[in-house]
Order: structure tokens, then sequence, then C-alpha cells
């Protein structure tokens, strides 16, 4: 009977697993320290999954090909790869589109350099890009409030955007992608009827 009651309440925390939402929190921030990055991996906003930062890890970990790096990282940098490939393609895209939800897009602060022609081409091309972000983001979860500032020469200026999704589509996503890795394989090792 307790075997049971452990059983069920195993499965039940399953399946609550499985439609709870992962939220991806990116933070941009430029200020007088210069260019600074994060991003977070989080379930349920209190358990943290995965955590990167631009200042402790740099962009080269990413560029470096796998035989560039240390070997207590390889493995690292060979799952780090694979996840890259996996969220940049193009089935990833569809899926999530469909899927994805926008949480919130925060953009604030004073946006300034030395060179005021400068500060106006990068007010207006963030506002361009948010332009074509809005028919995607409900209004109730877009922030914006940030403004050029001509005089100062040190920006001020951040950027935060939490999405979400459920597991069970990251689940999907996974698994669509393994069988197409295999589907791949079996094509390439005994070839098509058309070949």
């Amino acid at each position: 009977m307790v075997f049971l009651a452990i059983f069920i309440a195993f499965i039940i925390l399953i399946i609550i697993t499985i439609f709870s939402k992962l939220s991806f929190i990116i933070g941009i921030s430029i200020d007088s320290k210069g260019f600074n990055m994060e991003i977070k991996v989080m379930l349920y906003r209190i358990l943290k999954l995965f955590s990167w930062n631009f200042k402790e890890g740099g962009l080269d970990f990413f560029l470096k090909k796998k035989k560039q790096v240390p070997k207590d990282k390889k493995k690292k940098k060979g799952r780090i790869s694979a996840v890259l490939n996996l969220i940049f393609s193009k089935d990833t895209y569809n899926h999530l589109k469909k899927n994805m939800e926008v949480f919130i897009l925060s953009v604030k602060g004073r946006l300034s350099t030395k060179n005021a022609a400068l500060t106006a081409l990068l007010y207006g091309n963030i506002w361009s890009v948010i332009g074509v972000l809005i028919p995607f983001i409900p209004q109730r979860n877009l922030v914006l409030d940030f403004y050029p500032d001509f005089q100062k020469e040190t920006p001020d200026f951040h950027i935060s955007c939490i999405l979400r999704a459920r597991i069970i589509h990251i689940i999907k996503l996974i698994a669509n992608d393994y069988i197409d890795r295999i589907r791949k394989g079996e094509n390439e090792k005994y070839g098509t009827a058309s070949n």
C-alpha cells in the first residue's frame, strides 16, 4: 500500500514537472563598467538549472573549436555546442514560435555615446527592432523606458527578457531532433532507393 502511494506521488510529480514552464532569462547591460550579458534557465523562478555570464565565461569559449578547449572543459563544450546547434535550427524556431511565451521584455535606461549622430542612429535602430517585435509581445508584458542622451558619454542601458516554454514542448523538440539524427544516419549508412 505504501509502495503504491509513493508510486502515485512520483507519477504526479513527473506530470507536474513535465507540464510546468521553464523560464529563460536574458539580461544585457551597457554601462560605465562595459558590456555584460547574463543568461539563466530557471524552473519556477526558484531552481536555477543553467547560468552563463559574459564576464565570467566570455564569448571565446563559444567561438573556440572543441580541439582548442582544455581537456577538463571538452565535455561541457560538446554539450553546449550540441544545445546551440539544436537551439539555432529552423525546426526549433518554427516549434518555439508557436509554443514560447514572452513573459516580459524590458528596455530601460540612458543611451549615450561620445558621438551624437551615433547615439541617434543607435536609438533609431533599437526602435526599429522593437517595432518588429511589438506584434508578437502582449502590451502588458512590454516595458519601454529608455531615451537618448546627447550630453553624457557613458550609457546606462539595460535590456531584460524572460521567455517561457513548457517542458513538454522542449522534450518534444529534443525527441524530434534525435529521431531526425537517427533517420539521417540511416540514409547515409544504407542510402535510399533513389541513390
